[in-house]
């Protein structure tokens, strides 16, 4: 390294340093922005060492001076118990206090705390009614939250019209879920005229997002010939991309494609662990076609794709509710 380099990394350092210690003295002094950066740098580790511990005592203090992100931030932080002893009950209180303040992560991550598999009719309409507020607040994720609990009526009576436009709300704004959820409408004319080429286009903007049901559905549209250009062959190389990611539907298709040769030279091997994987996910439909394959494939094969089944193994992907906002 030459002594130029050498030089400007340690000017770099110091100014750093000299800002740490500006941004540290502010914080002492009670200054809630001051407070919110120096915990920010804690939990990021930017121009410190990371401290999730001293991150979340900045992020209260900031908190209890007034600063919504703070709110946010620490309510969460103490449901995961991120830098703290776990509490659900005093993360909440923060959560819900920033929440309603009208911070928007705050009241999207409230929707996640009342939105489950097992919700009662009153919890799924909680997590609607704040599915909505974030929404109105301008969170995207909020947006298609409540575009898909309003598609499927979800803590809400079914109003596909309403729903429709808080997809195109949330998909113009870069939401790949609602980009993929709008190729589903138009490719099924669900509420909207039948229209594969705009379907297509929505699927291929939430696939650049590596959207696995979006990745998917090109596969299909390409293998049934929806999409002139391309064929079988298209098609394998989308349904690769979703089945890596764990979709089940993916590895089913593609296991198949392995299994017939369709767009891919037969391979028993790779066709027994794709099947495996869809069928271990629950895939009802992969029973049959890996039943009939594990009577026909040799020993050596069938081990062959175990293994490559434990190398390609993910979980599933779950759409929408895969995590909260950023803590």
């Amino acid at each position: 390294m030459s002594l130029i380099v050498l030089l400007w990394a340690s000017l770099a350092a110091a100014e750093g340093s000299v800002e740490f210690e500006r941004l540290l003295k502010a914080a002492e002094q009670g200054a809630a922005k001051a407070q919110y950066e120096l915990a920010q740098a804690y939990a990021s580790g930017a121009g410190v060492e990371r401290d999730d511990r001293a991150a979340t005592r900045w992020f209260e203090r900031a908190a209890r001076a007034g600063s919504r992100d703070a709110m946010s931030k620490l309510g969460c932080r103490m449901i995961e118990g991120t830098g703290a002893t776990p509490d659900e009950d005093a993360g909440t209180r923060w959560l819900a206090k920033a929440a309603e303040a009208g911070h928007p992560a705050a009241q999207f991550n409230m929707g996640t705390l009342f939105d489950n598999d097992n919700a009662s009719p009153k919890g799924a309409a909680t997590a609607f009614a704040w599915y909505e507020r974030a929404a109105k607040s301008g969170s995207a994720r909020g947006q298609v939250l409540t575009g898909f609990c309003l598609w499927r009526g979800i803590g809400v009576k079914k109003d596909p019209a309403r729903a429709r436009r808080w997809f195109e709300k949330s998909a113009e704004a870069g939401q790949g879920h609602a980009q993929f959820m709008l190729g589903h409408l138009y490719e099924n004319g669900d509420g909207v005229p039948r229209d594969r080429a705009k379907a297509l286009e929505w699927y291929r903007r939430a696939a650049a997002q590596e959207i696995p049901n979006a990745q998917f559905r090109i596969g299909i549209m390409y293998g049934k010939g929806y999409i002139k250009a391309g064929g079988l062959p298209e098609s394998v190389l989308w349904l690769r991309k979703a089945a890596e990611q764990g979709y089940p539907e993916a590895q089913y298709n593609l296991g198949l494609a392995y299994y017939y040769g369709r767009g891919v030279p037969t391979n028993l091997a790779e066709a027994y662990a794709w099947l495996f994987l869809a069928e271990e996910a629950g895939l009802a439909d992969a029973r049959e076609p890996l039943s009939e394959l594990s009577r026909k494939i040799s020993q050596p094969s069938r081990e062959a794709g175990m293994l490559r089944a434990a190398e390609l193994r993910r979980p599933v992907p779950v759409m929408y509710k895969d995590k909260r906002e950023p803590c």
